[in-house]
């Protein structure tokens, strides 16, 4: 299997509650976390249109095609997946795990199950998941909620319900749309316990910054999720976001409303983002808490006046500035630029590189920004 050969998906099953416990608490210790995470990630991705390069899904899993071919292949073992190959194309077809009852009752399964786990981890899953036979002899007796309670409903108390919006939860006024990422997001990937609103916002946040995919990013939260120590690593969450391959895009002239490094890209007509400049976009959103539009403006004004670099002290004395006068979008940041820059009480131009006008900057600070450009 190589990396630029054709691959479609077709996924033959559909994952209810029972075969998804099946899944997780049977198939789980067999398959490994890996194998059990792409296969999740697979079949709720859906099928695809028409044959793609596998490169293609191998970038947005984030693993080698020797990793995603062996983990396949113990897909097929486990009868979880069917490959068919005609010369460089594959289909592979996804199959449902066998539901608890099924399991149990495979003479193969089981007793490989009992091996590779034990027969106690075996009989304590059975005692707590398997529920057959529990209420044999037992009369349904319970009542439901009749109709006739709701016999008083009229329209004013509708309107207490015409507002709600379940299908929009969060709303943090990001590119990256929280809602659309969590719809297709398994709880087993990433559990409901790390969905806190801080850690949502900063999915979204470095998504912005660093132009991350829906797709993508759900292959990096099983990463940085840790049940066991109950934590969730924003940090390696931070550091595969600013490490990813970024695909260049070409921006319009004045469209500010993109990710950070989609528009210093298109700036830089496609050029590759320096991990120095990466660097300065996330300090820009975590210490001067600018938004992406906002960072692309003070990007644009910043390579038009340093040489096109960007320079951190120059920057970051602008970025302070935007950040203390609470600009919060492009249009706003555009206006401030062109305004007096008031440092120190006295009124001047914002920070600029031409020593034959008055910068506002201290000497000892001019000498080393023209250091730094290698201006000196």
């Amino acid at each position: 299997m190589l990396g630029k050969d054709l691959y479609k998906i077709e996924v033959n099953c559909e994952l209810s509650n029972e075969r998804l416990k099946s899944l997780v608490f049977f198939y789980g210790p067999l398959l490994g976390h890996d194998v059990l995470a792409l296969y999740e990630y697979l079949v709720l991705k859906g099928n695809t249109i028409g044959f793609n390069e596998l490169n293609n899904l191998l970038t947005s899993l984030n693993i080698s095609v020797d990793v995603f071919e062996a983990h396949c292949g113990k897909l097929n073992e486990y009868k979880l997946l069917k490959t068919l190959r005609q010369d460089n194309k594959y289909i592979f077809i996804f199959n449902a795990p066998l539901t608890i009852k099924q399991f149990i009752n495979d003479d193969i399964l089981v007793r490989d199950f009992i091996l590779k786990t034990s027969g106690a981890h075996y009989q304590e899953l059975i005692s707590d998941i398997y529920e057959e036979d529990r209420h044999d002899g037992f009369e349904d007796i319970s009542q439901t909620l009749s109709l006739d309670t709701l016999s008083g409903w009229n329209k004013d108390n509708e309107t207490y319900l015409e507002k709600r919006n379940f299908n929009n939860k969060y709303n943090f006024n990001t590119l990256f749309d929280v809602n659309v990422f969590l719809k297709d997001m398994s709880t087993f990937l990433f559990p409901m316990k790390f969905r806190t609103e801080t850690n949502l916002k900063e999915i979204a946040t470095l998504a912005d910054l660093f132009n991350i995919s829906y797709d993508k990013m759900r292959t990096y939260i099983p990463e940085v999720c840790n049940s066991d120590s109950n934590s969730f690593d924003l940090n390696l969450l931070k550091y595969k976001c600013m490490n990813a391959k970024a695909d260049y895009t070409r921006v319009e002239d004045g469209n500010y409303n993109v990710p950070c490094l989609t528009f210093l890209m298109s700036i830089q007509d496609g050029k590759e983002v320096t991990d120095y400049d990466k660097k300065i976009i996330s300090n820009l959103s975590e210490k001067y808490h600018l938004n992406p539009s906002v960072i692309n403006v003070l990007i644009e004004h910043s390579l038009k006046n340093c040489d096109n670099r960007l320079i951190e002290k120059y920057i970051y004395a602008i970025a302070s500035d935007l950040h203390r006068n609470n600009v919060v979008n492009a249009d706003g940041a555009l206006s401030r630029l062109k305004m007096p820059y008031n440092k120190g009480g006295k009124v001047d131009v914002l920070p600029t590189y031409d020593t034959s006008k008055n910068t506002g900057m201290s000497k000892q600070d001019e000498e080393e920004l023209l250091a730094l450009m290698g201006k000196k």
